[in-house]
C-alpha cells in the first residue's frame, strides 16, 4: 500500500470516527457549555471580555468535550453485537475501523481530558475523573441492567453541567429544577431508546424495563415520567410568566402533550422511533435554551 493510500485510508477512518463520537452532541453541549459559562460568570463579573479570556474555562469546557467523545466510543464499543442486529447498515466495526483502533483513540481522548481538567482546576479534574469513570462503568455494566441503566445515562447527561457550575461556583433552585427537567426528558428518552432496541437486546441477552416489565408497563413508566416533566414546567411557569423564555416551555409543553397521544397510540418499533424522536427534539431546544434560562434565573 503506497503512502497516498495510507493517508486516504487514515483520513477515512478518522472520518468514520466522526460518526461514533456523536460529533453533533459534542458540539450541541459544547455549545450550551459556553452560553452557560458565559451567563453564569455574568452574574460574578460581568463582561464576556473576561470569558473570553478566561483560559481555563476554555479547558474544562474541552475536558468535557474529549471526555464525551471517549463515551460515545467506548460505549459504541460494548454495544458492537446489538448494533449489528439493529442498525446492520449503520455499523462500521469490522468493515472500516477496527476495535483495537477505537479502543486507542478511547485512551488518547481519556488521557487528553483529564490533563485538560487537571489544567483548569483540581475540583474540575476530580469531578471529569468520576464523570469519565461513570462513561466506562455505564457502558461496561450499568446499560445492561433495567432501571440503573437508563437512571446512570440521564445523570451523565446532565453531569457536564454541573461541572462548569462547579467550576462558577454558581447554582440555585431554578437551575437546579431546569437541570432536573433536562433529567427527566433524558431518563424518559432512555427508556423509550429500549422500546425501539428491544429485538437486539433480547438476542444479546441484556434485560431493560421493557423486557423485564413487558411493553404495557413500559409505557405506564414512561407515561409517569412525561407527567413528571410537564410538572416540572408547571412548577417553573410562575417564574416565567412575563419572560421571554415563555415560548420555550409553551413549544416543550405542546410536544409532551403531543408525546402522550404517541406513546398510547405506539404498538411497533417505528412508532416508537416516532416518540424518540419527539424526545430528541425536546432534549435539544431543552440544552440549547440553557443560555436563556440562565439569564433570567
Amino acid at each position: 500500500m503506497t503512502p497516498q493510500q495510507n493517508r486516504q485510508k487514515l483520513a477515512f477512518k478518522i472520518i468514520s470516527l466522526l460518526s461514533i463520537i456523536r460529533w453533533y452532541n459534542v458540539i450541541l453541549v459544547t455549545i450550551a457549555l459556553y452560553f452557560s459559562a458565559i451567563f453564569i460568570f455574568n452574574d460574578i463579573t460581568p463582561g464576556i471580555r473576561t470569558i473570553v479570556f478566561d483560559y481555563r474555562m476554555h479547558l474544562a469546557i474541552a475536558s468535557i468535550a474529549f471526555l464525551m467523545k471517549a463515551g460515545y466510543i467506548i460505549n459504541a464499543f460494548y454495544d458492537f453485537e446489538k448494533d449489528i442486529i439493529n442498525r446492520p447498515k449503520e455499523t462500521i466495526f469490522g468493515r472500516v475501523i477496527s476495535k483495537s483502533f477505537c479502543l486507542n483513540t478511547y485512551v488518547l481522548f481519556v488521557i487528553i481530558g483529564l490533563l485538560l481538567a487537571a489544567l483548569a482546576s483540581w475540583k474540575v479534574f476530580f469531578f471529569n475523573f468520576i464523570f469519565s469513570f461513570g462513561l466506562w462503568f455505564y457502558s461496561h455494566k450499568l446499560r445492561k441492567k433495567p432501571f440503573t441503566g437508563e437512571l446512570s445515562a440521564a445523570l451523565l447527561t446532565i453531569a457536564p453541567f454541573f461541572s462548569i457550575g462547579l467550576f462558577y461556583n454558581a447554582y440555585n433552585r431554578m437551575i437546579i429544577l431546569y437541570v432536573g427537567y433536562i433529567f427527566v426528558l433524558t431518563i424518559t428518552r432512555e427508556i423509550i431508546k429500549k422500546m425501539t432496541s428491544i429485538k437486539g437486546d433480547l438476542i444479546v441477552g441484556e434485560k431493560s424495563i421493557p423486557i423485564l416489565l413487558g411493553i404495557r408497563k413500559a409505557k405506564f413508566i414512561i407515561l409517569g415520567w412525561i407527567t413528571l416533566a410537564i410538572g416540572c414546567i408547571l412548577d417553573l411557569y410562575p417564574n416565567i410568566a412575563d419572560l421571554p423564555i415563555l415560548w420555550h416551555f409553551s413549544f416543550a409543553l405542546s410536544l409532551l402533550v403531543v408525546s402522550i397521544y404517541q406513546l398510547h397510540i405506539s404498538k411497533a418499533t417505528k412508532d416508537f422511533k416516532r416518540l424518540n424522536l419527539i424526545f430528541k427534539v425536546l432534549i435539544t431546544a431543552a440544552i440549547l435554551s440553557i443560555p436563556l434560562v440562565l439569564k433570567w434565573f
